[in-house]
């Protein structure tokens, strides 16, 4: 996204919204880090929502010294909320695209290995495997999957090995 596009996406919500919002960013990943890190990744996909909806919620109550945004102004107090969370989506992408860790190039494709040490294969296959020739490329990550992931088999391993040598001779690494 170009800066343009980010000022975009964030003109339609107000000073309040948007403040709220960064609130919300902080407590999911609070949440994410502490809490909730052992938890199924779906619910951050409504966390934000559900934070946002509250905050904006006592938000309001706050400024309105009273109970109306609980009551009878329930549907703006929705609105603020989903807004809320909405923009606090918005700046975790933000974040994530600009600021956020950076995948080795062969992460996607490791998906065999398991979750724990996927990364730090991807970096030493990446690593180690850009500097053979082309050739011994395959037999290095053919002979790297066989401890990286025990779960495929023989024809498994070559087929991953070849896709991965081909993948790094195609983006000249």
């Amino acid at each position: 996204m170009s800066f343009i596009q980010i000022v975009s996406a964030l003109r339609p919500y107000g000073a309040d919204v948007l403040l709220l919002a960064l609130g919300t960013t902080f407590v999911v990943s609070l949440l994410k880090k502490t809490v909730l890190k052992h938890c199924n990744g779906k619910i951050f996909v409504v966390l934000p929502f559900a934070v946002g909806l509250i905050l904006y919620a006592v938000y309001r109550a706050a400024a309105t010294c009273s109970a109306d945004p609980f009551t009878c102004d329930i549907l703006r107090t929705l609105e603020g909320g989903f807004s809320c969370g909405c923009a606090a989506v918005l700046y975790h992408n933000i974040y994530k695209q600009f600021c956020g860790e950076r995948l080795p190039v062969l992460y996607p494709l490791l998906d065999a290995v398991p979750e724990e040490t996927r990364k730090e294969v991807a970096e030493t296959l990446l690593r180690e495997g850009k500097d053979l020739p082309a050739d011994a490329r395959e037999a290095y990550f053919f002979d790297a999957l066989s401890s990286a992931a025990p779960d495929l088999d023989e024809p498994e391993r070559r087929a991953l090995a070849a896709l991965l040598a081909q993948f790094l001779s195609e983006l000249q690494l």
